[in-house]
């Protein structure tokens, strides 16, 4: 984790995608900086149960919410106020005919 995600004035730094998640798995974990985290959800294939992990250390996580289903679609969510230093996707239910991808943007 080389690269941290928010506290950049240039918006396009704040930002960034998580590789596609195809069945159930976890994403990548990242470092950020802020406390504003808004993503966009691509849900393909059918309904995906998937959960926005948060995280001091990396190895210890939780959730910024109950998981959710989600159906296909885009989808828009904002999380205020969680000064945690890791983010993570946690996908624990669907098919391997659905996809989540997640775009977050990070910011004070």
């Amino acid at each position: 984790m080389s690269t941290i995600y928010g506290g950049n004035c240039d918006r396009p730094q704040n930002i960034y995608t998580f590789a596609p998640i195809t069945n159930v798995g976890t994403s990548e974990s990242i470092e950020i900086d802020g406390t504003t985290i808004t993503t966009i959800d691509v849900v393909t294939g059918g309904q995906i149960t998937h959960q926005l992990q948060g995280s001091m250390n990396g190895v210890d996580w939780a959730g910024f919410e109950a998981a959710s289903a989600k159906e296909s679609g885009n989808h828009l969510d904002t999380y205020s106020g969680y000064a945690v230093r890791y983010l993570r996707v946690v996908v624990s239910a669907s098919h391997a005919t659905r996809t989540l991808t997640t775009t977050i943007c990070c910011d004070a």
